[in-house]
């Protein structure tokens, strides 16, 4: 099965890098992307064949955005795949984050893996547009506008779409209008993670990023430290250049309290963290399927998340971890587990059977090894 990877920007190491990843080691692909940092992105990327998709005259008109690199890297990414012929010959081409689907417009046999629709474009349009200048605002509408029209031709040629969970794809269905994609979990390796203990401090592992809304938790943390004082908050993270203020917005929040940072951490230094923490705290806005909970059920540690997006599938409320609607909730659980070690250890042992048993990237792998197959026979 000769397999060609789309995934514009790898300079992170996040969900949607990680189901990438996993694709790649089984398949060996071609992976073309825009923006590739080796030295920011998981490590394991060096061992594919990485290239670049070329540029595009029209990327030229786009001059005045460069002082925002973010929404050039963008505009350059869906320029670059709408108008890219693969040449090298393939079975199905794996298109990921947005806009690689427009990979589609001048190749077949795709499937897409919907990570979660644009959203700059649809579900954060509002938060995103709330943080940004006059001025900015104005660019951003009209180059939101752009994208919707080219989206909403595309979307209806592709072949397969498969996305994260049940939520995204009532997303995909609201936005996309498309009601046909197939929900493939991503999952994790059980074998990576383990349980070495129950240390005084609650662990919130994410990118350090505004979407994943971490003053939640470090409001929720302070309610809960005015009744046990000897206990930490640590967030952990990667943590790109443009999310600089938000850690720094973080740190004015958590003056006083103890919160520790820890931007960038290795894979390494993350799972031990995991399999040293007491429980994991998650509050991303909607989040579309979430590996956090997943890697904190895997090592046997209770997830306390926003009833929100992706968690409310994967965590059994009550059973594996807590689904909460308030800070002070959170605060309420937190303070639950904390006096309770019996029901962490309870609700751990019976979060990992969960992960073992649903969510595994053998699992993922096989169902996604059907649908190239299925595709490519199409």
């Amino acid at each position: 099965m000769e397999i060609i990877i789309i995934q514009p920007f790898l300079f992170e190491r996040g969900g949607v890098e990680k189901a990438v990843l996993e694709i790649a080691k089984k398949f060996n692909p071609i992976i073309y992307s825009v923006v590739y940092n080796p030295t920011t992105t998981f490590e394991d990327f060096k061992d594919f064949d990485i290239r670049i998709l070329p540029k595009h005259l029209l990327e030229k008109p786009f001059f005045f955005l460069r002082g925002d690199l973010r929404r050039y890297a963008a505009v350059s990414a869906g320029l670059r795949c709408f108008f890219s012929t693969i040449k090298e010959d393939y079975d199905v081409i794996n298109a990921h984050a947005t806009p690689s689907e427009w990979i589609r417009n001048q190749n077949s046999r795709v499937v897409w893996f919907c990570h979660s629709p644009n959203r700059e474009a649809f579900d954060l349009y509002n938060f995103r547009m709330s943080q940004l200048s006059f001025e900015k605002k104005l660019v951003n509408a009209g180059l939101i506008q752009i994208f919707k029209s080219v989206e909403m031709t595309i979307v209806p040629k592709i072949e397969k779409i498969v996305t994260n969970s049940e939520f995204t794809k009532q997303k995909i269905k609201k936005y996309l209008k498309r009601e046909d994609a197939e929900v493939v979990h991503p999952g994790v390796d059980p074998n990576e993670f383990e349980n070495e203990g129950y240390s005084k401090y609650f662990l919130y592992p994410s990118r350090i990023t505004p979407a994943k809304r971490m003053e939640f938790a470090i409001n929720a943390f302070r309610t809960f430290s005015k009744l046990k004082k000897d206990w930490r908050l640590v967030i952990a993270g990667f943590l790109s250049q443009k999310d600089l203020f938000y850690l720094d917005k973080l740190k004015n929040i958590s003056a006083g309290l103890n919160v520790e940072f820890r931007p960038n951490p290795t894979d390494e230094e993350l799972k031990a963290l995991y399999a040293n923490c007491y429980a994991v705290l998650f509050s991303a806005i909607n989040e579309d399927w979430g590996l956090v909970p997943l890697e904190a059920m895997a090592s046997e540690k209770p997830c306390i998340s926003v009833n929100e997006g992706g968690p409310t599938y994967s965590i059994l409320d009550g059973k594996t971890g807590f689904l909460i609607n308030s800070e002070n909730e959170m605060a309420t659980k937190m303070l639950l587990l904390a006096n309770n070690l019996s029901l962490v250890e309870r609700m751990g042992k019976l979060g990992r059977s969960h992960v073992i048993k649903h969510y595994t990237w053998k699992n993922f792998l096989k169902r996604m090894n059907l649908i190239f197959k299925e595709v490519a026979n199409k």
